[in-house]
């Protein structure tokens, strides 16, 4: 697998070498508390072998909540690339093998002639989830719950599992789980304590309320949902937006895309406005990330992102390019009542 690693701020080749998660000998429950708990029925994969037996590594209602510090701590040029196959009713390896604390690189693979998603909400609660990544660009979102991948395409996620245990993952198709893709996740060793995990309750994701409601109500509508097109270019040492100020609705589901028409990398930057919003999914040419809270994110020259989202706070808000030398790429998104 090629690795996809590019230079900008948050990078690796801008950053430059930061120190390996420590790993201790603590057990798991004396870390967080949750997790840990005795092995339940074994999983099977739909070819009538079980795999391993399950053992939740962080109760349903939680999740780590400072991913950030698992991701500045880790040192991304030791990550070990693995990869999950989608296949016609087929999920290869069945059995993914990680070690808590090591930064991987999990390449999400479609190998079929239809789009397939990958589910394994418990270990990406359970995880310090950094992005994920295709040539197109990059998706980034507090909470991610699916990535979908279009018919012979690959999205790689950036992660670091930080709970023990042996969680379920499994192949979607048209949004629900497909006969025979299913398998588990086994994450091994004791859980970092440098950082120390930090366990908390679902609503500190900071998702807006009734966001899943206000979303299934809204998908029929995203069909014939009005689309806003923000383009960002660079024009010598000037770099812009445009146009230069962008009207929502609150209520109004929409489709929001970004496109990098300029020659060099740039971001998209509306974190305030980010969070206000009800987000279905974060698009772009290999695939789409259902979750919660959209993050900045970067989009390689060329390259473009959709986020299927519904304002819901009126107000005036900034977009940016928050990279260093970006300074002059400024401009305002408007959420009217």
């Amino acid at each position: 697998m090629t690795r996809l690693v590019r230079a900008r701020k948050n990078g690796i080749a801008k950053r430059g070498s930061v120190g390996v998660l420590a790993i201790a000998a603590a057990a798991l429950v004396a870390v967080s508390g949750c997790g840990g708990g005795s092995p339940t029925s074994a999983a099977n994969d739909g070819s009538g072998k079980e795999g391993p037996a399950l053992s939740q590594a962080i109760a349903p209602d939680k999740w780590v909540s400072n991913s950030s510090e698992f991701k500045e701590a880790a040192n991304w040029d030791s990550a070990k690339e693995v990869s999950v196959t989608l296949g016609a009713g087929t999920l290869t390896p069945s059995n993914l093998e990680l070690v808590a604390g090591q930064p991987y690189v999990i390449e999400i693979k479609n190998g079929d002639t239809a789009d397939h998603g990958w589910s394994a909400l418990e270990f990406l609660r359970a995880s310090a989830i950094r992005k994920v990544e295709s040539p197109s660009s990059e998706i980034k979102m507090k909470l991610i719950k699916t990535i979908n991948v279009r018919a012979g395409k690959s999205m790689p996620i950036f992660v670091v599992p930080v709970l023990p245990g042996v969680t379920k993952m499994e192949g979607l198709t048209n949004g629900s789980p497909a006969a025979g893709m299913t398998g588990t996740i086994s994450v091994t060793g004791p859980a970092p304590t440098k950082p120390a995990p930090v366990i908390e309750s679902l609503s500190t994701v900071g998702e807006v309320a009734a966001a899943a409601d206000l979303v299934k109500a809204a998908q029929p509508a995203w069909n014939t949902a009005a689309s806003v097109t923000i383009e960002m270019g660079d024009n010598a040492d000037v770099h812009f937006f445009k146009p230069k100020v962008t009207t929502l609705k609150v209520g109004v589901p929409i489709i929001l895309t970004f496109v990098n028409k300029g020659k060099v990398l740039h971001e998209y930057d509306a974190a305030d406005l980010f969070k206000t919003m009800a987000v279905w999914k974060v698009s772009n040419a290999e695939g789409w990330v259902e979750g919660a809270v959209v993050r900045p994110a970067d989009l390689e020259a060329g390259g473009q992102s959709s986020l299927y989202v519904i304002p819901t706070k009126a107000g005036t808000y900034k977009l940016a390019d928050s990279t260093p030398g970006m300074e002059s790429m400024a401009a305002t998104i408007e959420v009217v009542a």
